[in-house]
């Protein structure tokens, strides 16, 4: 049961995995279709919060777009290093569990970018590995904040237990230093 319990941590990882893997098995022009919906989501939250004067819309969706699907590949690898990272976690210690989910990242980034040459329309470019691991960078960020935050939290915790034991033991053992009975 143990075992189990341990590599089950891996299963949201390679799960996410295969959505990656989806989203780059399709076509340049799905792809494109899927980015430039969100992109004009976007624009739209934006026209709406600017009041809708004076915007033009279809050029902001046109300057917005390129950022827009670099923005889903950073988030894309971003998120697996994270949950990479808990995977390790449940077999390793911290330092080593971000050193192997870092390098697991590039490695997928890098396969992930020799399938899309292998895709219509869509072309593996190391710029994009480069991205990918941007995104992989940020979540290296985010992870070393939530941790050291929890470190702390979890070091003052365990110093109020600390210092309560020890008056616990003090007030148990009296003024004369006898135990009472």
């Amino acid at each position: 049961m143990r075992i189990i319990r341990k590599y089950f941590w891996y299963l949201p990882a390679v799960v996410w995995m295969f959505v990656i893997f989806s989203f780059s098995g399709q076509t340049a022009s799905v792809s494109s279709g899927i980015s430039l919906k969100v992109t004009w989501k976007i624009v739209d939250i934006i026209r709406i919060l600017r009041g809708g004067e004076g915007i033009d819309t279809d050029y902001l969706v046109e300057i917005m777009h390129p950022y827009v699907r670099k923005c889903a590949h950073m988030g894309e690898f971003g998120v697996l290093f994270v949950l990479l990272f808990l995977s390790f976690l449940a077999s390793t210690v911290a330092t080593r569990a971000m050193a192997a989910a870092i390098f697991v990242s590039f490695i997928y980034a890098c396969l992930d970018e020799f399938h899309q040459t292998k895709v219509g329309g869509r072309a593996g470019m190391f710029t994009d590995v480069c991205v990918d691991m941007t995104g992989v960078l940020a979540a290296v960020m985010f992870v070393l904040i939530v941790y050291s935050f929890w470190q702390v939290s979890h070091e003052r915790k365990m110093e109020r237990r600390i210092a309560a034991e020890r008056r616990r033991n003090r007030i148990d053992q009296g003024p004369a230093g006898r135990r009472r009975a």
